[in-house]
Formats: C-alpha cells, sequence, structure tokens
C-alpha cells in the first residue's frame, strides 16, 4: 500500500516494537508484524494485531505490572 504519512513510499511487511503506556503500566511489545513505510518508516498495524497488543497490556495490568517487556504472539 502507499504511505498515507510521506505519500511517496510502498509499506512492506516487517516487524516492529510497540510501547504502550497505560496508566500505571508500561508494556513494550517486540516483533509486531506490520506494513512499514520503505521510504519515511511509518507503521502500520492492522486491527486484529492491535487486538492482540491490547489484550497484552490488559494482561499486564491484571498482573500489577508497572513495567513488562513481551515478544508478540499471535492469538
Amino acid at each position: 500500500m502507499k504511505c498515507i504519512v510521506c505519500k511517496n513510499g510502498d509499506t512492506e511487511p516487517g516487524n516492529v516494537t510497540v510501547s504502550v503506556d497505560k496508566h500505571d503500566t508500561v508494556v513494550v511489545i517486540r516483533d509486531v508484524p506490520a506494513q512499514v513505510c520503505a521510504t519515511c518508516g511509518e507503521e502500520y498495524i492492522d486491527a486484529q494485531t492491535m487486538k492482540q497488543i491490547e489484550k497484552l497490556v490488559e494482561s499486564a495490568q491484571k498482573a500489577g505490572m508497572n513495567f513488562a517487556v513481551q515478544h508478540y504472539h499471535a492469538a
């Protein structure tokens, strides 16, 4: 797909690191599948992947974690 940020680059499949800071919990999730612009590096994560990220954050919050580093695993 064409990047909507730089309008020049095309996206390619890749893996990115996502950081979520929600209330008193920070979760860093590595190896998240995304489409990444080859020109500017903008990252696009699909809805299904975002739902999985939300579950990981909620799980960390329920466990009482203030900080967690996790690897993404598809549901």
